[in-house]
């Protein structure tokens, strides 16, 4: 009886034939066919001008060299300003800081300069690293006081760390 059922469930399991590889075959072939023919039509009707000599036809250029750094009007949109402070260019949001008063409008009339003139970033990244502020509060009162982005504040405290450990201990 073992061996009836095991001749039945052979004969009715499907024999698998050459159909389906052969039909993909035909498949592949046509496609190569297809896409061989198409790049030989294509490089026939749009040959490259620099595969030859010269052609004659000249290409206009589209783009033109210009330089925007003398133009600080463009450089104000929503995402903030380009303003010179103290002989630098900063991205400032809102209106721009002043870097001091107008030589001008500036009278000495104590003799003591010193105490007249603000802050400037490197003092007071200087005087917050003295006092062993954290980085990220020196960040934050460097964006609020002087108005800048947390980049411009970040490269300023870079820089002013940089120029302390380059100035000679006595």
């Amino acid at each position: 009886m073992l061996t009836t059922t095991a001749l039945l469930a052979a004969a009715e399991e499907p024999s698998r034939g050459w159909g389906g590889p052969v039909a993909l075959a035909i498949v592949a072939a046509v496609y190569i066919a297809g896409a061989t023919i198409h790049h030989h039509v294509r490089s026939r009707q749009d040959p490259s001008p620099t595969g030859e000599g010269d052609t004659g036809v000249s290409v206009k250029p589209q783009v033109s060299t210009v330089s925007d750094t003398d133009d600080t009007d463009r450089d104000t949109d929503w995402w903030g300003g380009i303003a010179e402070v103290g002989g630098r260019r900063i991205r400032v949001y809102g209106p721009a800081p002043t870097a001091g008063r107008e030589a001008d409008v500036d009278l000495d009339l104590d003799g003591d300069d010193e105490q007249d003139e603000p802050e400037t970033i490197e003092d007071v990244i200087d005087r917050l690293d003295f006092r062993g502020v954290p980085y990220a509060e020196i960040v934050a009162t460097v964006m609020g006081e002087f108005r800048v982005s947390e980049s411009t504040a970040k490269r300023r405290i870079r820089d002013a760390r940089a120029a302390r450990a380059e100035q000679p201990t006595s």
